[in-house]
């Protein structure tokens, strides 16, 4: 939120009566079209009347307004041109303006005319692998391109402002007690490794996190429960009957949901050690939770996985929970569709409608942390909150709202984390748990290569697959299909790993491949290619180089000295080529600068016939290492190098790279 429109807010809190656009935009030192617009802004930020205006003027929605947590200490103003284009970014694309006026945003950032233009310049350099432009006209900056890429886009600003890590073991120790969080870690890991079930990292912590919930949840029903939380007035156990009994097979004769015997004695063995460990007795609804949780961070959305949920959250939480998805993918371009957060979060809503009914809140210290170092994501979290406060009628406290940040901002780092990895759908029979022990298999082995993105029993429940790198199947195919497709066996997995990993190396090598092919244009261009310059050694070379870099200004003066804070650390020669780039990622542009010789350059006791030089911005930080594969994967085999020595110029050179990259 903009300080000028935190300021408004602040304002009107303080007066009794409803104000005039005139009298607050001399309180406030702004033209009263400004405050038309703030007041615009603030309601369409959060879809919801937090500002009422009538002929007698405006004034607050007392009741929403609380829930904005506002006080003196507003946002923090950009500072330098990064920080000013995400504001730009975030107004355009979050705000969903068409437009932004270049003399507000002089004023509102405290810059000149000509500094907001040449950070408009910058980002159209910084941001062009993204598919996106930054136009000027008539004093106004809009943003062209697909939904598509202005969604990249935002994920990628999303991201950079996410400084707090949303979940891992050093965070749930400050919220819960260290030594329940470690018990529970190697008592998760333990009963997944002896159902020979797998559990990624990112995944264990998200489960231990849910699973510390509904153990505190538990520990205030049960006076023998182990208190999972500090020692606070909220938490703090009440007596309850019955005493602690743990469960036993004859207490509750109904299988678990699931039609698979290995899952459900994962369930039940889980239940019962937590039981055990914890001195607490887990109901029919906190087993059904478990298996719930166990089931999305296990990575098995199976088809029915949703209908489970629905059965065990009910039909009004499961519509509500679906609305939120529909909306924050409206209103934030942010996709929450995935089962493997509508299961905990609609879970964690259930709790709360149940919670806020009753007016009983959980306290939550990561609130400050998360709302200041995750502006967009706790924007969402409050979203979401207005909204429930509206239909129940009630007050969320700031607490609520930053567990609900929590929840989006686990899946988005999911997400980045999925992305790394190949995605991959599996078709496989559904006999005697032979779909299950598949998956496990898979992901025992291959979980930090593959993110099973689809797992069916028959082919005509296999969807789109435009999206998937290899479809492994244990049946014959009826149809085609766009990817590379692997037939397994769906015992003895282990005699086929090989069969795997050339399925994993191929579509790695297609992916990087078709990343160079699509971006050539877009990483080389004739100006940056130097065809045997009168240059020596190195340090002529990378002069020049990075001479005709700032010259385009795709780099700034420092770039030259980064390079060789590289080059000292470590020579970027191999074999007889040379790879050098900076030591930060600090480019304006991402580009590669290519001196090519046939008599060959002195480089640190090497002689080298090919100089890439890699400048590359924060903003392609992932392409980085795509790029850097490729390009010595292609140009280590000796006889590609000598077609580059023999080239006559840029277009033989881009030739030669499109003749050789393979699919």
């Amino acid at each position: 939120m903009r300080k000028k429109q935190s300021e408004l807010l602040q304002y009107l809190n303080t007066c009794r009566t409803p104000q005039k656009s005139t009298e607050i935009a001399n309180a406030l030192q702004i033209s009263p079209r400004s405050v038309k617009s703030y007041v615009a802004q603030i309601n369409s930020l959060y879809d919801k009347k937090i500002i009422l205006s009538s002929r007698n003027g405006y004034e607050l929605n007392h009741t929403m307004y609380s829930a904005l947590f506002l006080d003196g200490d507003s946002d923090a103003l950009p500072q330098t041109s990064e920080e000013r284009a995400f504001y730009i970014i975030k107004q355009l694309v979050l705000a969903h303006s068409s437009h932004l006026d270049l003399f507000d945003l002089c004023d509102y950032l405290c810059v000149s005319y000509s500094t907001i233009k040449a950070d408009i310049s910058k980002m159209n350099k910084t941001f062009g692998a993204y598919n996106v432009r930054f136009a000027c006209e008539h004093d106004c900056v809009k943003v062209l391109g697909e939904e598509q890429a202005k969604r990249k886009l935002i994920r990628y600003v999303i991201s950079e402002e996410s400084t707090t890590s949303f979940i891992d073991l050093n965070h749930l120790k400050e919220y819960f007690q260290a030594d329940h969080v470690d018990r529970l870690r190697r008592l998760v890991t333990q009963t997944f490794q002896d159902h020979h079930y797998y559990l990624n990292d990112f995944a264990s912590v998200n489960l231990l996190l849910h699973l510390l919930i509904i153990l505190n949840r538990k520990s205030c029903d049960s006076p023998e429960a182990v208190s999972a939380l500090p020692v606070n007035d909220c938490f703090r156990p009440r007596p309850a009957e019955p005493p602690f009994k743990p469960l036993s097979d004859g207490d509750d004769p109904r299988p678990l949901p699931g039609d698979d015997d290995s899952e459900q004695k994962l369930i039940k063995d889980l239940c019962r050690r937590l039981e055990e460990e914890f001195r607490l007795c887990l109901d029919r609804v906190s087993q059904e939770e478990i298996h719930m949780l166990v089931k999305a961070n296990a990575s098995y959305s199976l088809p029915d996985a949703r209908e489970e949920l629905r059965s065990l959250i009910g039909d009004e939480v499961m519509e509500l929970t679906e609305y939120y998805i529909r909306q924050v993918n409206s209103l934030y371009i942010i996709d929450l569709s995935d089962d493997a957060f509508v299961t905990p979060f609609s879970l964690h809503l259930k709790n709360l409608i149940f919670r806020a009914r009753n007016h009983s809140f959980v306290q939550n210290p990561l609130a400050e942390s998360i709302r200041t170092g995750n502006p967009i994501i706790f924007d969402v979290a409050i979203y979401i909150g207005l909204d429930l406060m509206e239909r129940l009628g009630v007050m969320i406290p700031e607490d609520e709202m930053a567990f609900l940040a929590l929840h989006v901002g686990s899946e988005l780092a999911r997400q980045n984390l999925n992305r790394t990895k190949a995605p991959v759908a599996v078709l496989c029979p559904e006999y005697r748990g032979l779909h299950n022990n598949l998956l496990n298999s898979l992901l025992l082995d291959f979980g930090n290569q593959i993110h099973i993105v689809q797992s069916v029993h028959r082919e005509e429940d296999l969807m789109s697959l435009s999206g998937c790198s290899i479809l492994f199947t244990t049946v014959p195919l009826r149809e085609s299909y766009d990817c590379y497709v692997v037939t397994l066996s769906p015992f003895a997995l282990d005699s086929q790993y090989d069969l795997i990993q050339d399925a994993l190396a191929h579509t790695r090598n297609r992916y990087v491949n078709e990343k160079l092919r699509k971006n050539f244009h877009q990483f080389f261009e004739k100006g940056l290619f130097l065809l045997n310059p009168p240059l020596e050694g190195r340090s002529q070379v990378l002069s020049q180089l990075c001479q005709a870099l700032q010259e385009l200004n795709y780099v700034d003066e420092n770039f030259l000295d980064n390079v060789y804070r590289r080059e000292h650390a470590a020579t970027t020669a191999f074999a007889n080529i040379a790879i050098p780039h900076a030591v930060e990622m600090d480019a304006i542009k991402t580009s590669v600068a290519v001196a090519v010789s046939r008599k060959g350059f002195q480089w640190d006791g090497h002689t080298v016939y090919l100089v890439l030089l890699l400048a590359i911005n924060k903003a392609d930080k992932k392409i980085f290492r795509e790029l850097y594969e490729s390009l010595i994967s292609l140009f280590s085999e000796d006889s590609i190098l000598q077609e580059v020595r023999a080239c006559g110029g840029f277009k033989d050179f881009e030739k030669i790279i499109y003749t050789h990259i393979r699919d």
